[in-house]
């Protein structure tokens, strides 16, 4: 496995030096490399930035940091499903893709809010400008 996962550094590399843009390789990597690449390839397309977990779950605490949000908060998350969870024991570890999910998910929902506010904005602009009038102009 290290071969391939060397091969495909090397191949990245090799690449990387060569003043194309965009940049092509073929790898021939493990498929949890792969899928790896493929997380980190969708973070930074939803988010437009990237975030490499340095594992693979995290405490409730380390999750709740991590997406700015309080304790009691991610726990509601949790109980409620939008965040996946694991159990160990008699605690909570939350896998780095449902974070990740759930960043995305945000994202949308964020996005969607703000085209709705703007779209309320422009309806409001429009009617408010009908109805006034300035000056003698009656």
């Amino acid at each position: 496995m290290v071969g391939h996962v060397e091969r495909a550094i090397q191949s990245v590399r090799a690449a990387l030096a060569e003043t194309n843009d965009p940049v092509a390789v073929t790898l021939s990597i493990p498929r949890d490399t792969a899928q790896k690449l493929l997380e980190l390839l969708e973070a930074e397309g939803i988010a437009g930035a990237v975030v490499v977990p340095v594992k693979e779950q995290f405490t409730t605490t380390e999750a709740a940091k991590m997406l700015g949000i309080s304790r009691p908060t991610l726990m509601k998350l949790i109980d409620s499903g939008e965040i996946d969870s694991v159990k160990v024991a008699s605690h909570h570890r939350i896998p780095a893709p449902a974070i990740a999910r759930y960043e995305h998910a945000r994202a949308v929902s964020r996005s969607r809010a703000a085209e709705a506010i703007e779209g309320f904005a422009d309806d409001v602009k429009a009617g408010f400008q009908q109805n006034v009038s300035f000056g003698g102009n009656d």
